[in-house]
């Protein structure tokens, strides 16, 4: 059986879903953010929520849902 917490954490910490973010921020930033979690080992969410501010708790959630994770539907 699926352990679906852990599943979510994977996806959730993987550099890889940066792909989601460059509607909103174009290829550049999105490379500087995805370089900064590969060297640092923070995940994107605490680069761009927690530390940069470059997108709000709610801006976030609406973009990494699980629907938009599977079906992405990439709209700024």
């Amino acid at each position: 059986t699926a352990n679906t917490e852990r599943c979510k954490d994977y996806v959730m910490n993987s550099i890889g879903i940066v792909t989601l973010l460059k509607p909103h921020f174009g290829y550049q930033k999105c490379a500087a953010i995805a370089k900064e979690g590969y060297t640092t080992g923070k995940s994107l969410h605490q680069i761009v929520v927690d530390e940069q501010h470059l997108m709000t708790q709610a801006e976030w959630d609406a973009t990494f849902n699980t629907q938009n994770l599977i079906h992405p539907k990439f709209v700024k």
